[in-house]
This record gives structure tokens, sequence and C-alpha cells, in this order.
């Protein structure tokens, strides 16, 4: 494989206008490390089993789950309904957790912000500092519990994600939308946008899902992987780390143990008013060196 790049690492707090000119308007990815939440205000550290079962126990989820164990790819993977209480017994409250089953995007055809559990955690959490002037499409949670690792297949957003971990860790690999030709789209491509924005002939099917295992591609079938490879990047978040994840950037993300995290998907700007931003801030202050 080809030797990765790395992703810058800043500390919070970190200056709001140099985040946006060093990441947001810049279309970068970053790790943002905070001590700990409690330095955002949050209160996730009393997320136990019996907290989350208490407070949102009784609100129903949708999980995903697997019949071919830690495989959740799109033709091994379905939706079942069951109680969140249920979820916490079966996967997060066992030692060795449950590798068929975890606790991903909630129902995104009722288009509401906020969907149960994270309804009933609202005072528990706060939208983050980097996130307070953007348009936020939804927050979402995440959880599992494995002894294996648990694969979310590679693909992209369409929205600005900024990735908070709460407990245990991910292992994140990434590519820069440039490179969403090299890595074979379910869907035909018709334009990567200058904000990063990947638009499809057709949304059926879910188009932004890779058809590649990166892991041991298949080089007869995806030759042009190897273009793809030379982009790629690794990296690690532990509890207390987010990431921020520009619209049209590839990942997949690997987990293994107990690990939870909230995601906040804002609405990308269009190209110019990114660039209108950039020329606000360069107006206004210096950048940090």
């Amino acid at each position: 494989m080809a030797e990765t790049r790395s992703i810058a690492r800043i500390e919070h707090p970190y200056p709001l206008a140099d985040f946006y000119l060093n990441y947001f308007t810049a279309r970068q990815p970053v790790v943002i490390r905070t001590h700990t939440l409690a330095d955002l205000d949050w209160r996730t550290d009393r997320w136990t089993n019996e907290y989350l079962t208490h407070k949102a126990g009784g609100q129903s989820v949708a999980v995903l789950t697997s019949h071919n164990r830690n495989d959740f790819s799109l033709d091994k993977a379905r939706y079942e309904t069951m109680l969140f209480q249920e979820f916490i017994a079966r996967a997060m409250a066992k030692p060795d957790g449950d590798e068929t089953m975890y606790l991903n995007l909630q129902d995104e055809a009722k288009d509401r912000m906020l969907e149960p559990p994270l309804l009933q955690l609202m005072g528990d959490f706060s939208i983050p500092v980097y996130y307070k002037d953007l348009m936020l499409r939804c927050m979402n949670l995440w959880m599992g519990n494995s002894r294996s690792e648990i694969v979310t297949p590679l693909h992209h957003d369409f929205n600005d994600n900024l990735y908070v971990v709460v407990e245990g860790r991910k292992h994140f690999t990434l590519f820069p939308p440039s490179q969403a030709a090299n890595l074979y789209t379910r869907g035909t491509i018709l334009e990567v946008e200058r904000s990063g924005n990947i638009r499809y002939a057709s949304m059926a099917g879910m188009p932004h899902l890779s058809q590649l295992d990166i892991e041991h591609p298949d080089l007869v079938r995806f030759p042009r992987y190897t273009e793809a490879e030379r982009m790629r990047m690794d990296v690690v978040l532990e509890k207390n780390d987010m990431l921020f994840l520009p619209n049209g950037w590839f990942h997949r993300v690997a987990s293994r143990g107990r690990h939870i995290a909230v995601s906040f998907m804002a609405v990308t700007p269009d190209a110019d008013r990114l660039q209108w931003m950039r020329s606000a801030i360069l107006s206004t202050v210096a950048p940090a060196r």
C-alpha cells in the first residue's frame, strides 16, 4: 500500500475564525482534541447503560443488524426496530457485545433534526462552538459494542460532518472528493463541485457508496484505485476527539469494543459562499501560524 498522508490535529479551544479559514472554507478535514468533553459543557460522562436506559430506554430505534456477523455492507444488513433498552441489553451491556448490531443513522425520511434517543438526551450535550453559526441538517447517535471490528463501508456524506467521540475509539480512512471517480461509486457521477459536493445522475440505490473493499481491493475490476490510494489518510479518533469531515470526503469507519459518538451534519455552503466567507475573514483577522 502507498504511504498514507496525515491529517491535521488542533487543540480546543481553537480560534473560530481560524477554523473557518484553515479548515471549513478550505474543505480540509481536521481532528479537534479536547481534554474532556466537559470543556464543551457536555455531560456525556454519565452515559452508563443504566442512565441511558432510564432516560430513553422506552424509545423505539432502528438498529442496523447483520446476518453475517460484523459485515454491515448494503447487501448483508437490514434495519430492525426495537426499544432502545433492548439494544442496550443485547449489545452495550454484554462484556463481549454483539457484533451483529449497530445503532447508526435514524429515520432520515422523517426529515427531523433530532430523533430518539438523542431527543431524550439533549440536556447532556450541545452544538459545539465550531458549528454554532452553521445551518444544521440533523444530529445522529452512533453506538456499538463488539469484540471484533465493526465496519461502515466506504462512502461519502452530502453534508459537513462534525463527529464527536464520546466513548471508545474509531479508525477513519479518508479520501478527498477529487478521487471520487477512482473510488468506483455505485452511482454515475455528474460533477464534483468546488464545495466538495458530488452530484449524481440519479439518487436511487445509494449512489454515494463505493463498490471497493479498500482492505482487499480488486485491482482487476477497479484499477484506478491505485491513484486514489496515494491520497489515502488514516486517522484514529480517541474519546474526546472531534473530526470535522467536509462534504464529499469518502470515509470508511472501523470500530471495536464499546463505542459511542454523536455527529452533527450541517448544510454545505456553495462555492461562492465559501469564497465570500474566506474573503470576509481575511479582511478582518490574520490567520494563525
